[in-house]
């Protein structure tokens, strides 16, 4: 495996001057770059010093090269790409919520870029403000409500050109990172570089055709099984891990479900063969990667997607795993953003063809994603009464006569429980829509007595030796702490 592509010479950390990227922490940048790939305290602390929109974001894309290199390089462990692999989609998805459920233009970001870091930081705010108030839709609107708060910091301006610094230099080495995809060691096992580098893919749209060729390429994902050629017999243990794993060839070589998941962000409504592989993988019998590739589906062909898509996704989401656990098993964990959350969100590229299948998805992500509990709020109100910036008064609530799919969105909403009324970013939502922000005249408005507070129930604490173990915080606990098995 090949670290370079024959690009210029990559700069030696320690000829760059941290310190003044990132002030704080910065100094320690090279020596943390030289354990990432091994340790999981050197990724967690390069994280919080260079991840967005910290000040230390600066050294960001100065920090790519030597990650791409660390995860591609022959000398790291196989089973320790991941680390430096999941660090670049922190740094690449930091706002995944603005990512969906449509693209970025990636010139039209630039422009924005040169006009933010060109005029005077007040005018940009201002600016930010009427766009973020006037956004068509929920995503406009976080995005601009995004780049608001980043341009709020002294550095804001450095910080937007940094994140926009850090997907180019990520996008450069897209012909490095696909050599991720292919080989048994990299599609195997735990932790497989196949899928961390999968995930990281999907976010590069401005390389999608060659992305694609690549995922589709690694397995034999074009063939239906039945039309690929019979195993011939290992020769070697190698042979016999390679096929055991899907990455030998005539192996089983089914794509990952992370695979699936960018095939659905990346490829072309005109790519017939992909679209037939994905009809294959949905009637293929693997639960996780029927669901996976109908998701895949319907991102691809958005408004005119095929029913069996919508269908199958419906079907699992009654399954036992529910959408829950079928989206932890193909979408990736970025930021405070649940797989579930980002999933709902992209669905809406289909737009009135997934409606009744995101209203079934919604109730659940309102009452148990607290972290999102403001974003999904905003977009089911949206999906039943129309954008925000809208006018609207309280007397029109109070006089409407609303149908059964706004009720299943409001009724979601009242059976919250107090505390989540405590949330502040929650009950401006509401208020956006001229909804009440108080718990009772809420649920007085739409008919439903307020859910009462669970009482607390004293637990006996257990020895120190028979106490669980503690979920994994920060970093860690975003990338395993409920979200993928």
């Amino acid at each position: 495996m090949n670290a370079t592509t024959g690009n210029e010479p990559h700069d030696n950390a320690a000829d760059v001057d941290w310190a003044s990227l990132a002030p704080e922490g910065g100094d320690r940048i090279p020596e943390l770059l030289g354990r990432v790939a091994g340790s999981d305290s050197a990724l967690s602390d390069l994280h919080d010093i260079i991840r967005f929109p910290e000040p230390g974001h600066r050294a960001a894309p100065k920090v790519v090269d030597h990650l791409v290199d660390a995860a591609t390089a022959d000398e790291t462990p196989d089973m320790d790409r991941w680390r430096p692999l999941s660090l670049l989609l922190e740094l690449v998805a930091a706002h995944a919520e603005d990512r969906f459920p449509e693209h970025r233009d990636l010139a039209q970001w630039r422009d924005e870029v040169a006009w933010a870091t060109s005029n005077d930081a007040e005018k940009v705010r201002t600016q930010y403000r009427t766009w973020r108030d006037e956004a068509p839709d929920e995503q406009h609107h976080h995005r601009m409500r995004n780049r608001l708060a980043v341009m709020e910091s002294d550095e804001g301006a450095e910080l937007l050109q940094a994140e926009l610094d850090t997907y180019e230099a990520v996008l450069a080495r897209v012909p490095d990172l696909v050599a991720l995809l292919h080989g048994g060691t990299n599609r195997g096992g735990l932790d497989r570089a196949g899928e961390w580098v999968s995930y990281l893919l999907a976010f590069l749209p401005d390389e999608s055709a060659r992305i694609v060729s690549e995922i589709t390429g690694a397995s034999q994902f074009l063939l239906a099984k039945d039309l690929r050629p019979t195993p011939k017999a290992p020769t070697s243990l190698r042979d016999a891990m390679d096929q055991a794993s899907g990455g030998g060839s005539g192996g089983n070589s089914d794509p990952l479900p992370a695979e699936l998941f960018a095939l659905g962000l990346l490829a072309a409504p005109h790519d017939i063969d992909t679209t037939i592989g994905l009809t294959h993988q949905m009637a293929g019998g693997n639960l996780y990667n029927s669901f996976a590739a109908a998701v895949a589906t319907v991102l691809i062909h958005g408004e005119n997607t095929p029913r069996e898509g919508l269908r199958r996704i419906g079907r699992g989401g009654g399954t036992s795993m529910g959408y829950e656990g079928l989206f932890n098993e193909s979408w990736p964990h970025c930021g405070p953003r649940s797989p579930q959350v980002l999933g709902f969100l992209a669905l809406g590229r289909a737009g009135d063809r997934a409606r009744r299948l995101r209203l079934d998805i919604l109730p659940g992500l309102i009452k148990g994603e607290d972290e999102s509990r403001a974003l999904v709020t905003g977009v089911g109100l949206e999906l039943v009464l129309g954008p925000r910036s809208k006018d609207r008064t309280p007397e029109e609530h109070a006089q409407a006569d609303y149908d059964e799919e706004t009720l299943k969105v409001l009724w979601a909403i009242a059976e919250l429980p107090a505390s989540a009324w405590e949330d502040e970013e929650f009950t401006a939502t509401l208020a956006a829509w001229a909804l009440p922000d108080d718990a009772e005249e809420f649920c007085a408005l739409v008919g439903v007595e307020p859910e009462p507070e669970p009482e607390a129930v004293p637990v006996q604490e257990a020895p120190q030796s028979q106490q669980a173990p503690q979920a994994p915080q920060g970093l860690f606990g975003r990338l395993f702490g409920g979200g993928r098995p």
